[in-house]
Order: C-alpha cells, then sequence, then structure tokens
C-alpha cells in the first residue's frame, strides 16, 4: 500500500489528508484508470458517470462540443476534473476531456464516497469545491484579459 500511497505525494487533491484516510480512498472500491491517447476520460452530456478523477500522470484536453470541438483548456498532473457531475447528483457532464498521450488517473466514484464518515466526505467535498473556486478564478482572469 505505501508503493500506492506514494504515487498521491505531490497531488495536490491528497494534501491534507491522513494516510489513514488516503488508504481508505484507495482501497474501496476505487480505482486507477489508464487512458490511451485520444481515448475520452470524461464525455459532455453524460450523466450517468458522475465519479471525480485526478490525474495522476500525464495531460489532457477539455473541449466543446458547442465550440466545434476546439480545445478550450488542458489539464495536467494534479488536476481534477468531473467535479461538478460529482457535487451535484444527476448534473451532466459539461465538457469532454480527451487524454494527450496516456494518462494515468485515479477515480473516486461517488457510491463509495457516500460510504465514508461525515468528516471523510466533507474533506473530500471541500478539495472538490476548492477545484471549482480555483477554475472560477482562473477563468475570470481570462475574462478580464480579453475585455482588456
Amino acid at each position: 500500500m505505501n508503493a500506492i500511497i506514494n504515487l498521491t505525494e505531490g497531488i495536490p487533491f491528497f494534501s491534507g489528508f491522513s494516510n489513514e484516510e488516503i488508504e481508505l480512498m484507495l482501497a474501496n472500491g476505487n480505482s486507477f484508470v489508464r487512458y490511451k491517447d485520444g481515448e475520452v476520460i470524461i464525455e459532455q452530456g453524460d450523466f450517468e458517470n458522475s465519479a471525480v478523477f485526478i490525474i495522476l500522470s500525464g495531460s489532457a484536453s477539455v473541449r466543446k462540443e458547442e465550440y466545434h470541438e476546439h480545445i478550450i483548456d488542458y489539464i495536467e498532473t494534479g488536476s481534477i476534473v468531473g467535479e461538478s457531475a460529482f457535487l451535484v447528483n444527476g448534473r451532466s457532464r459539461m465538457a469532454s476531456v480527451i487524454a494527450d498521450g496516456v494518462v494515468e488517473t485515479f477515480k473516486l466514484d461517488r457510491s463509495i464516497i457516500e460510504q465514508f464518515d461525515c468528516p471523510l466526505q466533507l474533506k473530500i467535498t471541500k478539495k472538490l469545491v476548492e477545484t471549482i473556486v480555483d477554475r472560477l478564478d482562473k477563468m475570470h482572469g481570462a475574462m478580464a484579459a480579453l475585455i482588456g
């Protein structure tokens, strides 16, 4: 298990969790998933899969169908994707995430997380909310730069 915990070192999502909490997340039905170049990690519009993915290595592009498949963002090691659908049950995926080369992810499944005690659920939720706030800050900065 120590080798697996070592994979989480340097990944911001896991900071603030004890080794025991990390072991619990890693051992309870959540999984490591490897994606090959061009594979879809998350598909826009999907509402059945509400898992959140933490990018352990590699990078991916974020695309929205409305923008004719233009890349709207790049994500890399340490990034979290799928947090909105995870936090709001039944929400469809807002964008597609496509692997650029080999991407190693850790998948956190909602049904497993709901079995954890409340303090651990709260810590996970807080990390995901922080991710959304960081994304909003980044988006506001980009909009301000466009406006002038």
